[in-house]
């Protein structure tokens, strides 16, 4: 078979080849669900002391990216492995069918997407200690911080829930490649968004760092 023949829609989808990169996908949502519930816990100990300086508020939010984080690294790595068993995928003949490209995009957005609900929620925050968000300060974004918050922790369960369960189901055929490179080129796309997003959370979290030691 040679890379660019269809592949047969009734074929069963390889489990290996799903369940490495889901996991990939999966870690950062555990991540961000760990970083917003810790998040939270700092936001409202902000509120409840008035008088929390700006070094106690972003020493706490440093602190609770370091799961958003460590789940990032370790996504980075899981997704080499993913990237790697597509490549084999790809260059071998196989006796099932890869994930088609839409099955990485959608398992990848469901790994993104508690990422960025959490990183609006963190944004919130940070205008508002800084100045930079309209008058009323941090009482004037607590709704939306706790919406965002929440969002991050409910999409990040759900989305763990669905990349495991898609590991293993039975995929429909339009969720079946039907070329081997399409799968392997959104591999190699969404291992650059998560490293990507690992080093924009490294980059943030630095910044906090230096600014708690400012002040």
């Amino acid at each position: 078979m040679t890379p660019d023949e269809e592949v047969a829609p009734l074929r069963r989808v390889s489990i290996l080849a799903r369940i490495v990169p889901a996991l990939s996908y999966a870690l950062p949502a555990l991540g961000a669900a760990i970083s917003a519930i810790l998040m939270l816990n700092v936001f409202k100990a902000m509120r409840n002391a008035e008088a929390a300086g700006i070094a106690a508020v972003t020493g706490g939010l440093s602190q609770a990216n370091f799961a958003i984080l460590v789940t990032l690294y370790l996504a980075v790595l899981v997704g080499i492995a993913g990237v790697v068993i597509g490549l084999v995928r790809f260059f071998t003949t196989t006796v099932t069918a890869s994930p088609s490209a839409w099955y990485y995009l959608i398992a990848g957005l469901l790994g993104v997407t508690p990422m960025l609900a959490l990183w609006q929620a963190q944004s919130l925050i940070l205008d508002a200690i800084f100045g930079r968000s309209a008058p009323g300060g941090v009482s004037a974004v607590a709704g939306q911080v706790t919406l965002f918050s929440i969002i991050a922790i409910v999409l990040g369960t759900v989305s763990i829930l669905i990349l495991l369960a898609s590991s293993f189901v039975p995929l429909p055929a339009m969720l079946r490649a039907k070329r081997k490179w399409a799968p392997l080129i959104m591999l190699l796309v969404m291992e650059t968004v998560i490293i990507a997003m690992a080093a924009i959370y490294q980059l943030r979290t630095a910044w906090l760092y230096a600014e708690q030691q400012k002040y």
